[in-house]
């Protein structure tokens, strides 16, 4: 269960990362907008899979099944959203003014995927284990986020990383789907 969570939270911390790098790289943050932007990215990624899971464990319990098949094709769509959304990308650097807005619509941006994920994953486990990989999703995405801003002025060819994460991203999801769906 560990195991498969912190695959699903490396390859949503994927978008994350990419999207960090385009923010980083399109201008210079100061240490509480780094910390700001994991914080927020992090945050959400965590809430919506709180609420995924809750919301799939409520859907399953009390209104229809959510099986590995719903719950595969669920994952599978994101997968292959993850890789719509890398072909479409063509902007390498993005500058923005951040402020709380800001920092609360890139967080849910990042996330939305997370939501999908809590349904159609977490919802079989228990609160505490929905809650528990919820956390392991968001620290991940922080961290995953942190490691962008802060090595963003470093990386050579951040056009070539940046579209690649998505895609990775997007292929780990795309053979979750499969698996859980031949399950």
């Amino acid at each position: 269960m560990i195991k498969s969570t912190l695959i699903l939270a490396i390859s949503l911390s994927l978008d994350a990362f990419g999207v960090a790098l385009g923010i980083g790289c399109g201008q210079d943050l100061n240490f509480k907008e780094k910390l700001s932007l994991s914080f927020s990215f992090g945050f959400f990624q965590f809430l919506l899979a709180l609420i995924g899971g809750i919301l799939g464990g409520f859907i399953a319990n009390y209104i229809f099944d959510v099986s590995s098949s719903l719950g595969g094709l669920i994952i599978l769509i994101i997968g292959i959203l993850f890789i719509k959304d890398g072909l479409e990308k063509e902007k390498e650097c993005l500058d923005y003014k951040l402020d709380l807005w800001k920092y609360a619509l890139l967080g849910i941006s990042v996330s939305i995927d997370a939501l999908g994920v809590g349904f159609s994953i977490l919802h079989q486990y228990s609160i505490s284990m929905i809650a528990t990989s919820s956390l392991l999703i968001g620290l991940i995405a922080s961290t995953f986020t942190l490691i962008a801003v802060f090595t963003v002025k470093y990386i050579k060819s951040l056009a070539l990383l940046k579209k690649y994460s998505g895609y990775v991203g997007g292929i780990i999801l795309i053979l979750s789907g499969i698996v859980m769906i031949a399950g």
